[in-house]
């Protein structure tokens, strides 16, 4: 950190930002450890409690995780269906069926009042909206509409979301420093709409399984919409431990 930049902000925020950055930039992968609390303080010229206080934020954020006598490392990142998965019906304890991910497109659209008031925008406010459709075995078996704000996520583009093979949620961290957590799912049946019903090769009105899921930083706001339909008739939705 430069010593010499005039901050108002907490030194241990300074200290948190300027780790979060790192960790964002690809510094420390996907489970790796970070130095000693002793060896950051000295890298960042801070005492050692505050870098211990700005790595207690981080692993309260869900950034970072500690394990006792170990050390501190980098959380592995969730993916685009968390703890989320499809198995074969009456399968218990093992993995989750593999699907794949297809990208359809990034487009804009207005908030309506439904996902303004749950993300905290104005109605009316700018959205991106990314489509993804997901396969097993070649078979289409669930869509996914993600609303986001376009304001607060600008220059989303198609080509970032298709060159990139890892889920939205690393997308928002490497690009954006945000890294989002589940804060809510909703679970019900409803009736395809007739956009889902093309994608999943079903007629209009068919009975699927819609999981609503609000997600955000983990001491923060909800800032991700995402409604999923899903096609339960050969396989089951479970949330794996």
């Amino acid at each position: 950190m430069n010593a010499n930049a005039i901050n108002k902000e907490p030194l241990y925020r300074q200290a948190k930002a300027h780790l979060l950055q790192r960790v964002c930039a690809g510094e420390w992968g996907e489970s790796e450890m970070l130095p000693s609390e002793w060896d950051l303080a000295a890298e960042l010229g801070v005492s050692q409690g505050t870098a211990r206080k700005a790595l207690a934020e981080l692993v309260a954020d869900g950034v970072l995780l500690r394990l006792q006598g170990k050390g501190t490392f980098v959380a592995p990142l969730p993916g685009d269906w968390g703890s989320g998965a499809v198995v074969m019906p009456g399968v218990f304890g093992g993995p989750a069926d593999v699907l794949v991910r297809e990208f359809l497109g990034v487009s804009r659209l207005s908030a309506g009042e439904e996902v303004a008031s749950a993300l905290l925008l104005r109605r009316g406010a700018p959205l991106f909206r990314v489509r993804l459709l997901w396969r097993h075995q070649g078979l289409p078996v669930a869509t996914d509409e993600i609303l986001l704000s376009a304001e607060r996520f600008d220059e989303l583009d198609a080509r970032t979301l298709r060159v990139r093979s890892a889920s939205l949620h690393e997308v928002l961290l490497r690009r954006y420093g945000v890294r989002v957590h589940v804060h809510a799912e909703q679970f019900r049946v409803e009736h395809l709409p007739r956009e889902e019903a093309a994608l999943l090769s079903v007629e209009p009105g068919r009975a699927a399984l819609s999981v609503l899921t609000l997600s955000g930083p983990l001491m923060g706001d909800a800032v991700l919409w995402r409604q999923r339909y899903c096609l339960t008739d050969a396989l089951a939705y479970t949330a794996m431990p």
